[in-house]
């Protein structure tokens, strides 16, 4: 039984393309049902997915958006990957909340770039805070793909 690679969708014996997503199918690699749980529950490929790790870690993981604090569940928690997930997460917005506070000093210009900066910081806060509660590992908008915790 073929599973689709990109949505999980279950593939009729033969089907070149997944009927739900478009996505082709390659007949030489048919992934196992556990293949494409873990790919659903984790779309990012640098983080593993490991059972009960989200719904276990929840609530320290609220603190990888609370500024510095993000150190504490990083620090706690070092084997989850939902925890390194989101103090990485945490950690890119904490340093793009010290340029932006540091941005909004300068005069003028500045303080439009501060402050639109500052609005962008507080909805990822808001952003990263839901994707916790939801269990998920989604990055944030636009500085989501940097990386700097491994």
């Amino acid at each position: 039984m073929a599973f689709c690679k990109q949505c999980g969708t279950q593939l009729s014996d033969g089907s070149t393309f997944c009927p739900s997503c478009g996505t082709k199918n390659d007949d030489g690699q048919s992934n196992s049902r556990q293949d494409q749980y873990n790919q659903q529950a984790n779309p990012n490929p640098n983080y593993y997915h490991v059972p009960n790790d989200a719904e276990d870690n929840k609530l320290i993981s609220i603190l990888c958006y609370v500024g510095i604090l993000f150190l504490i569940p990083y620090l706690t928690k070092p084997e989850s990957p939902f925890v390194k997930f989101h103090s990485n997460q945490g950690l890119v917005l904490f340093l793009l909340a010290l340029v932006s506070g540091a941005v909004g000093r300068i005069p003028l210009l500045g303080w439009i770039v501060g402050a639109i900066c500052g609005v962008f910081v507080f909805v990822c806060f808001i952003l990263g805070i839901v994707n916790v509660c939801n269990g998920d590992m989604k990055k944030l908008p636009i500085i989501g793909e940097i990386e700097i915790l491994k």
